[in-house]
């Protein structure tokens, strides 16, 4: 039988390489063992884990390898010994033919057991882009993972033999017990790299065997057993039953389950974990091992007080981490008494009782307490038995005392700061509108930390800070006693090891100086400031270390040091390419194009390329480096490793529709394709009908289409009521030029709506340019043709006759420019959109009309983060040639992100339509008045956004303006008359998606019949 374990996979070590000596060359005298020793002084005497040959594949068999290795005086096995890695060297040097071993360097791998030695043969081959054939249904990044790649790191036959190995354990964890893997390596000498393919034959999956549950008894182990083939089980996907097929993902599910399980019998500390498998190759069965420790039954307690459920689990995290460790029982205790803090009980006191009791039956109990609002030190936690505990008791009783309010924050003994510049720091909050303020012991430690550090910065190195909490009249209030001490300065400052002028890495000057306070957040600032120039000018190896000497005599007084070690500045000598097979190469080189031969290699470059490999969607791995690591060199190749992604995806999917359409309209709404929403009466009624049929959808796309990155997709939908296709293609780089197209193909014949039926089609052709570097300016260019037709129209006065069947044929130009810091929502920039659309038969519209939209919108951040946001929007269409603008290109405004004193669409002018359930039946007809847009738009929106941190951190409050309207016909003179005025106040409550609004708008100038007050709720700001 065979067995495979699981979740123990090997260990990678030595992502970094240290080179320890230098290049030693076939025709130079070998290296004096002085300079030796000094190289390897750090590592004598450690064991050798392991000697390897590294760098070139083809020189050697693997024989003949071992049998060279064998002979040399320093063996694996072995403590690293300097004299016998000289001899070594030199064995190696005359044994290796000179004219393809132009030198010997080594290089070391630390791991656990000791230290793996490499003998890198020069010049030297590195591992470029591995493939998986045969095992591509699993994530590209998931298999580098489990061949223990390493970028920058020189073949070795070893290095190949653990890839091979460790994606044989990672599929005989996938449950492929008979996969057999393949290496095959494809040197490329020009590049210096060796590709590799792992050919993968995976065999059949295996299937659940036998379930055995180590460590429960029979009893524990009859109930998981029939827990783990449960309905229950099954539903949430933690099933393991015999015969079904292996899954990893599902085994650990089930251990979870499992856990969980126990958890809820009271095991509060039980863990279950997946143990292994033991594999039957004749029945193809794998036995699956859970290793079960329930612990101690244990009884939890939370008295005094009322807690929810889930309050409860979130504030103990015995209950969450599976555990019963004396520190986590500790910390419940600690999160207790700073919630009920948190909620304005400040004196409130925790007593935790545990109780232990062992199988021999002595019982040991330990009684501590906690208070938010005194700031001592927790209680160092008990020792473990010596006997494993049977049980445990644990209780929480709660004395939540009386319910008060933080009524001040003050400061004393400070003179250096003033306590505006301390408040700030401090994260308690005293009370407010509809708060009792905040108050813990882990916000007062936070803010005991935060005014030491600022004070520190400042060169007060022994400052003391010492909260002092007082209960005037019931409630909390707060001093900070601060105890400043003599502040710290630098005497002299110098710079050592620097070949750079101190001008160029800070041409504004450090900020430690003579002078200057003396503080560590100071010397930081300096490092990053220094190592930024460096890393920017090709100083790829750059290091900083500080260090500093109280003067004689004058203990406040501080000589400085910085210690510069600048390490080569190299420049990129080649730019390699590795691992593309359908992506052109001039795509590789347009999205790496800040690489360039001949130039200072910046890690942000790096960083740069490889973020924008990402950005087309095409790889699902990318990285880029110099070949090897930088150690002396001046001049480096850079590889830029890329693996595409799979290009074909296809999904589909089949049903049965059952739909009823007509009776009551269920939204109370209807929409025609490009006309607004309008409201029908509550007992609308029609005709009612069934009909039923099988669906189909499907969607292809094909990424990388040409190799340029361009995308092509195809979907449909078929069913009784509605059938729709599209084909999109875009083209980030068309014709390699700075314009991206995108083709949108669409045709959809639509009944699913009582009211209507309607049948449409579009095409389109868009341009898109940036014209600017952060692409915050773009241009666009676009041609669309659409034809739309409206048939079985219930409610005929919805639509005019003449725009029932109407065919547009448009050309636009639209200039967007956005620098706002968040599009969600937007604290400072700028927003300015222009479009002019023109459409006309001789494009072949049936309309003749021209269209300009613009909006300009301005936000400015003002004090205590209140955001000033305005916008203004102007719209005009005009028909000519004895034509008309048709309704779907008309203007339209009301509702909650334009004008908030109107209901949605509800501005502009409205007509009065009879609307009949039954055409025939005066009964079921009823009037609604209905929008009918308009030729001219202004809409001036200002807002003010006002965070409300006092009362509550995510929430804001916002006074609001909305003027404008939508008027039938171009002109100046009938603004007046028309413009409308709104104000309001609405509440930002923030969310990770952007703000949930709530605003409550007037109308002051009010229509007869429409309410003069609106209320909206909406996701996102109104602009």
């Amino acid at each position: 039988m065979m067995e495979g374990a699981l979740g123990l996979g090997r260990i990678q070590h030595g992502a970094v390489l240290l080179c320890l000596c230098g290049t030693l060359w076939a025709q130079q005298p070998k290296a004096s063992p002085a300079s030796a020793a000094t190289d390897f002084s750090l590592y004598e005497g450690r064991p050798v884990v392991s000697l390897e040959l590294a760098g070139q594949p083809h020189l050697l068999s693997p024989s003949a390898q071992a049998s060279l290795l064998a002979s040399l005086p320093q063996q694996s096995g072995t403590p690293l010994d300097l004299g016998k890695m000289q001899q070594s060297l030199a064995a190696l040097r005359s044994a290796l033919p000179p004219d393809k071993v132009t030198g010997i360097s080594v290089e070391v791998v630390p791991e656990v057991a000791g230290i793996r030695v490499q003998f890198l043969l020069q010049p030297a081959a590195y591992f470029g882009v591995f493939q998986f054939p045969g095992a591509l249904r699993f994530p590209y990044l998931r298999l580098l993972e489990a061949s223990h790649y390493a970028n920058q790191s020189p073949y070795s036959d070893p290095s190949l033999s653990s890839a091979v190995s460790g994606l044989q354990d990672f599929f005989q964890q996938e449950g492929y017990f008979q996969a057999g893997v393949k290496a095959q390596i494809q040197s490329l000498p020009a590049q210096g790299l060796v590709n590799v393919d792992f050919t993968t034959a995976l065999g059949p999956r295996a299937h659940y065997g036998a379930l055995i549950f180590q460590g429960a008894t029979s009893a524990q182990a009859a109930r998981m057993r029939g827990d783990l083939t449960s309905w229950t089980a099954r539903l949430l996907r933690r099933s393991v039953i015999p015969g079904h097929t292996y899954s990893l993902a599902r085994l650990q599910s089930a251990a979870a389950h499992l856990q969980s399980s126990l958890n809820g019998e009271g095991y509060l500390g039980a863990q279950v974990s997946l143990a292994g498998a033991r594999y039957h190759p004749d029945t193809n069965l794998a036995d699956i091992t859970f290793a079960v420790h329930p612990g101690p039954l244990v009884k939890l307690q939370v008295t005094g007080a009322h807690l929810w459920p889930w309050t409860r689990h979130s504030l103990l995290p015995i209950t969450s981490e599976s555990s019963v460790d004396p520190l986590l029982v500790q910390d419940g205790q600690e999160n207790l008494a700073n919630y009920f803090a948190s909620q304005g009980y400040f004196s409130a006191q925790v007593t935790t009782k545990v109780q232990t009791t062992t199988a021999t039956g002595e019982t040991e109990t330990r009684v501590t307490q906690a208070s938010a609002a005194v700031l001592t030190p927790p209680p160092p936690p008990p020792a473990a038995p010596a006997t494993p505990p049977a049980s445990k008791s644990i209780v929480y009783k709660i004395d939540k005392g009386p319910r008060h309010d933080v009524e001040g924050i003050s400061f004393s003994g400070n003179t250096f700061y003033n306590r505006d510049d301390l408040l700030p720091l401090v994260k308690i909050q005293t009370e407010g509108l509809f708060s009792h303020g905040n108050f813990s012991q882990a916000l007062l430690r936070q803010s005991v930390s935060s005014i030491q550090t600022l004070y520190q910065t400042s060169g007060y190195s022994s400052v003391a800070v010492t909260p002092e909490v007082t209960h005037p009249g019931g409630n909390l209030a707060v001093n900070f006693k601060i105890t400043e001490g003599p502040q710290d300065f630098v005497q002299s400052l110098r710079i050592e090891g620097n070949t750079v002028s101190p001008d160029l890495f800070a041409p504004q000057g450090l900020m430690v100086g003579t002078g200057t306070p003396f503080a560590q957040q100071l010397i930081s600032q300096d490092r990053a400031q220094i190592l930024a120039y460096y890393l920017s000018h090709g100083f790829l190896n750059a290091a900083f270390r500080a260090s500093a000497q109280r003067v004689a005599g004058q203990r406040h007084l501080v000589n400085v040091v910085y210690h510069i070690t600048e390490g080569p500045q190299v420049r990129a000598r080649r730019i390699l390419f590795a691992g593309s097979q359908y992506t052109q190469p001039r795509l590789l080189r347009l999205l790496t194009a800040n690489l360039q031969p001949n130039t200072f290699l910046t890690e942000n470059d790096l960083l740069t390329a490889e973020s924008r490999l990402y950005s087309p969607g095409i790889f699902d791995w990318a990285t880029v480096a110099p070949r090897r690591p930088i150690t002396d060199q001046t001049n480096a190749d850079v590889v830029v490793k890329v693996h595409e992604a799979a290009r074909n995806s296809l999904v589909y999917g089949f049903g049965f529709d059952l739909t009823n359409r007509g009776g009551s309209v269920p939204s109370g709404t209807v929409a025609l394709p490009g006309l607004p929403v309008v409201g029908l009466p509550s007992n609308f009624t029609t005709s009612q009908a069934t009909f039923f049929g099988p669906s189909a959808n499907v969607q292809y796309t094909r990424l990388n289409f040409t190799g340029n990155a361009s995308t092509l997709s195809f979907g449909g939908y078929a069913g009784r009521l509605d059938q729709r296709g599209s084909i999109t293609y875009s083209d980030p780089h068309l014709f390699w030029s700075p314009f991206s197209g995108n083709l949108l193909l669409s045709a959809e014949h639509d009944a699913q709506n009582p009211i209507f039926t309607a049948s449409t089609g579009q095409a389109s052709y868009q341009l898109e340019r940036p014209l600017n570097l952060d692409r915050t300016t773009n241009l666009f260019l676009r041609y669309s043709y659409s034809q739309t037709s409206l048939t079985r129209l219930l409610i005929p006065d919805l639509v005019p006759a003449r725009d029932r069947n109407i065919r547009l044929s448009t050309l636009s130009a639209t200039f967007l420019r956005d620098t706002r810091d968040n599009p969600l929502d937007a604290h400072k920039g700028m927003l300015e959109s222009y479009e002019l659309d023109y459409s006309a038969r001789a494009l072949g519209s049936t309309v003749n009309f021209a269209k300009l939209q613009t909006q300009t919108a301005y936000y400015k951040q003002m004090a205590d983060g209140i955001v000033w946001a305005n916008s203004l929007r102007l719209g005009a269409a005009h028909a000519f040639g004895s034509s008309f603008v048709p309704l779907s290109q008309a203007f339209f405004t009301g509702g909650g992100s334009t004008l908030r004193g109107f209901p949605l669409d509800g501005a502009g002018p409205q007509k009065t339509i009879p609307a009949c359930g039954n055409p025939n039946d005066p009964a079921t007809c009823t009037l609604i008045q209905v929008p009918v847009g308009g030729n001219e738009l202004l809409i001036l929106n200002s807002e003010l956004r006002i965070p409300t941190p006092r009362v509550w951190d995510h929430l804001g409050v916002a006074l609001f303006y909305d003027g404008g309207n939508v008027f039938d016909h171009v002109g100046i003179n009938n603004i007046g008359a028309g413009y409308t005025n709104s104000v309001g106040v609405g509440l930002r409550y923030q969310t990770a998606v952007g703000p949930i609004r709530f605003d409550l708008g007037h109308n002051l100038n009010g229509l007869p019949g429409v309410q003069a007050t609106q209320f909206f709720i909406t996701l996102g700001q109104a602009f």
